[in-house]
């Protein structure tokens, strides 16, 4: 009598292992070219992964410069500001005192001819009433131009033709006009300085497009080049920030 066939045995069954589960590439490619495969990527990564760790501390880098730049764009926009407000307030002093300057010239002609003509009319005691009532600030030029000719006879010209009339509020006028210039200059090198290092901002913004997008293309060279953009653009814009006048807010 022939012996029946005993049934295969169940994966799974005691003394017998499952075979391991393939990989995809294993499953879908010819025995052999999905080792290969995951040999290139393997290798391909190697090759180019210092690439990548370059750009990550470009961006890292270009990241802090330009938010130093940002901080300093803002500093100097404080600084602009200020002068600004003391170049304005300066310069509003300045009109004061030059209004208060043709007052008192005013007064001093008025006194001057009204001197002149009690000379004119022989009236030596409206003269001398007059010349002790004049300014302290107008008698030195009255006297250095008395003196030019002898006495009893005209001078050339008049008192405040002389360097000796120098009211006051002129010279005041004057200094106040100076230091809002000063001002002024000021304001404007601290716009400008703020530009630049809005410029860096801009600058370390390209940095970070290069690096950034050169990590995310495949071929090895076009990698390269995306990082020595990325490079030559961030040693510039650090030079350049370099040269700026930093405010450190202290």
């Amino acid at each position: 009598m022939t012996q029946p066939t005993p049934p295969d045995e169940p994966l799974g069954s005691p003394g017998t292992e499952p075979p391991p589960p393939k990989r995809h590439a294993e499953a879908i490619l010819p025995f052999g070219v999905g080792e290969r495969l995951d040999e290139v990527a393997q290798n391909r990564f190697n090759r180019t992964d210092w690439i990548e760790l370059a750009a990550a501390i470009l961006l890292a880098l270009a990241t802090i410069v330009a938010a130093w730049s940002a901080y300093e764009a803002t500093r100097w926009s404080g600084v602009q500001a200020k002068a600004t407000r003391s170049a304005i307030e300066a310069r509003s002093a300045a009109g004061q005192q030059t209004t208060v300057y043709g007052a008192v010239v005013q007064i001093d002609i008025q006194s001057w001819l009204t001197w002149l003509q009690q000379r004119a009319a022989g009236n030596e005691s409206g003269a001398t009433f007059m010349r002790e009532r004049f300014r302290d600030e107008f008698r030195p030029a009255f006297d250095a131009w008395l003196a030019q000719v002898p006495a009893g006879e005209a001078p050339p010209g008049t008192p405040f033709d002389l360097p000796e009339y120098a009211p006051a509020s002129k010279a005041e006028a004057d200094r106040l006009n100076a230091e809002s210039e000063a001002y002024a200059q000021e304001s404007a090198t601290a716009n400008q300085t703020g530009d630049n290092f809005v410029l860096t901002a801009v600058i370390m913004a390209s940095v970070l497009f290069f690096a950034g997008v050169g990590t995310k293309l495949r071929a090895r060279g076009t990698r390269l080049v995306m990082l020595l953009m990325a490079s030559l653009l961030f040693l510039g814009g650090v030079a350049f920030m370099l040269s700026q006048p930093q405010n450190f807010g202290i």
